[in-house]
């Protein structure tokens, strides 16, 4: 069969995807992958098809999203506390969202291309990135089945199940439906849009079923048609240093502050100077996958510090006795396909805290808030998980049980069978 794959141009993302994409062309299915042209030589470096679809995103840049009013928007989306929101917040954070964020990231050029490109190609499966809500508008426009791929845990459809409940809670005439209108919108330029159901705005927010690579403790109870699929870490084609696999003389201990921070959003939440002068007196080896954006000096390091700009941490991981990290998904989903317990000093650009959280209760892990790391609170936690055995025991514990979740691999059957069973084989089309 065909799939198309649409991602958000931020590589993170693509890296979440590869290894399904691998998987299905493997099993002789032809795949191509969408998204802006920023993004189109990591996608041929990780050895996939590139399709380039509208104008650059420029992520990072000046000419990027304003980050206050993405945070605004997703510190609603991520309220630990939902049921506890009203109509006008819950609405405000949809409204924003569509306008803004769902119509910057997959909206305007980018969808007109993608669509094109859907009926041309004809995919019989769209699978799609939780941002980019073009390939589920794009799969209806061409009849495809479609599937959406998470990168975390999913708040957007627990905020939509919120917002639908709230929405039918209101007066008829106080129903505004900011998501049923952009998505009809949307649709209707393409000539698909007639008699959109509720049932229909929510299986274009969430897909005909959700691909997950969350492990199932970490999830949301959304009762949402849901795959698992096991974390297999993919870093980008980089070559090894030979360093990295010979035997540490001490307990080596990673430091990544990921590529979110650094890369798309102006910086890191903690000071990096600030970590290295308080492990740099500890009689551990750390390695601090950092660039020179994130530190004022390389002078004067103590001797058992190594900065890196970047090594892939599915080769650096098993070498290291804990990892130190920010809590994003994809660092996260390094650390425990390999068994190491970390440190989660989250960032707040998505879900970083209760992914931290997570690993603290299964004491697979510590986790501080950035308003309580002090060096002595920083040296306490790395010390528990260097010295209490029972932290790497129940990291492998959940290295175990990801290793029993079907792989990419073993997914590719199931995708061929929800396909037949949700293709459209006559798609509306426009005179």
């Amino acid at each position: 069969m065909r799939v198309l794959i649409s991602v958000l141009a931020v590589k993170t993302h693509l890296y979440n995807v590869v290894p399904l994409a691998w998987a299905l062309q493997a099993a002789g299915h032809q795949v191509r992958v969408a998204s802006q042209p920023d993004l189109a030589a990591a996608i041929t470096d990780a050895g996939l098809t590139a399709v380039p679809v509208g104008d650059e995103l420029r992520m990072g840049t000046a000419q990027g999203p304003r980050s206050q009013t993405f945070r605004a928007h997703e510190g609603i989306m991520t309220s630990p506390h939902p049921e506890q929101l009203e109509w006008q917040e819950v609405l405000g954070a949809f409204t924003v969202a569509c306008a803004v964020e769902y119509e910057y990231f997959a909206g305007g050029q980018m969808l007109d291309d993608l669509v094109d490109v859907a009926r041309e190609w004809r995919p019989d499966l769209v699978i799609w990135d939780a941002l980019t809500f073009a390939g589920a508008i794009a799969a209806r426009a061409c009849g495809a089945a479609h599937a959406r791929l998470l990168f975390g845990i999913d708040y957007i459809s627990r905020m939509h199940q919120r917002y639908r409940t709230l929405l039918a809670s209101m007066p008829a005439e106080q129903r505004d439906d900011p998501v049923h209108d952009w998505l009809a919108a949307r649709l209707d330029r393409y000539g698909c849009a007639t008699d959109l159901s509720g049932s229909d705005t929510v299986e274009l927010m969430s897909g005909q079923w959700t691909i997950d690579p969350t492990p199932e403790w970490m999830q949301l109870p959304l009762g949402l048609p849901r795959l698992p699929v096991r974390i297999v870490p993919f870093n980008g084609a980089r070559p090894i240093p030979d360093w990295v696999y010979e035997p540490p003389r001490r307990a080596r201990v990673c430091l990544s502050l990921g590529m979110s921070g650094r890369d798309l959003f102006g910086g890191d939440v903690v000071s990096a100077d600030d970590l290295l002068a308080a492990l740099g007196e500890l009689d551990i080896e750390l390695i601090a996958t950092l660039n020179a954006d994130q530190l004022t000096t390389t002078d004067n390091l103590p001797p058992n510090i190594r900065i890196v700009d970047f090594i892939p941490l599915n080769e650096l991981a098993p070498t290291c006795a804990a990892v130190i990290h920010h809590g994003g998904f994809g660092t996260l989903g390094n650390v425990l396909v390999h068994g190491i317990p970390s440190l989660t000093i989250p960032a707040p650009w998505w879900d970083e805290a209760d992914l931290g959280q997570h690993l603290h209760h299964r004491k697979a892990g510590q986790y501080l808030h950035p308003t309580q790391l002090t060096t002595e609170t920083l040296t306490t936690a790395l010390n528990h998980l260097l010295h209490d055995p029972s932290y790497r025991h129940n990291a492998q514990t959940i290295q175990t049980e990801i290793r029993h979740t079907p792989s990419p691999n073993d997914l590719t059957t199931t995708l061929e069978k929800l396909t037949h069973q949700h293709r459209n084989p006559a798609p509306r089309r426009l005179p």
